[in-house]
């Protein structure tokens, strides 16, 4: 289940029809639903968003290894882990912060 699934479950858990296994439906209009995108939109990045950016920005900011001895996930995993033992992680999430929320102030405009 992907991360964007769990929080929708979260913010609005299934609900059933008492003792039935019939979701409950309910009537909205298209000004609820482009409200709700709307909602979507603006809304902050989430930590594991950002964590994501982060390491990502991370490995791409290396130089490349001529003789990879790993595959790229697991180059970028190991990078990141030792940006934890330097304490530099955090300055990469502030930079994916930022590109993050620059780009959602771009979508808002």
């Amino acid at each position: 289940m992907s991360i964007a699934d769990d929080e929708a479950e979260k913010a609005y858990p299934t609900r059933y029809w008492d003792g039935t296994h019939v979701k409950e439906q309910f009537l909205c209009d298209t000004d609820d639903l482009q409200e709700a995108y709307l909602r979507g939109r603006d809304a902050p990045p989430t930590n594991a968003e950002i964590e994501a950016v982060a390491k990502r920005l991370c490995y791409l900011s290396q130089p490349p290894l001529w003789f990879p001895t790993e595959p790229p996930a697991e180059q970028e995993k190991n990078l990141w882990r030792n940006m934890g033992m330097c304490d530099a992680q955090d300055e990469w999430l502030d930079k994916a912060r930022d590109l993050l929320e620059t780009a959602r102030k771009a979508v808002n405009e």
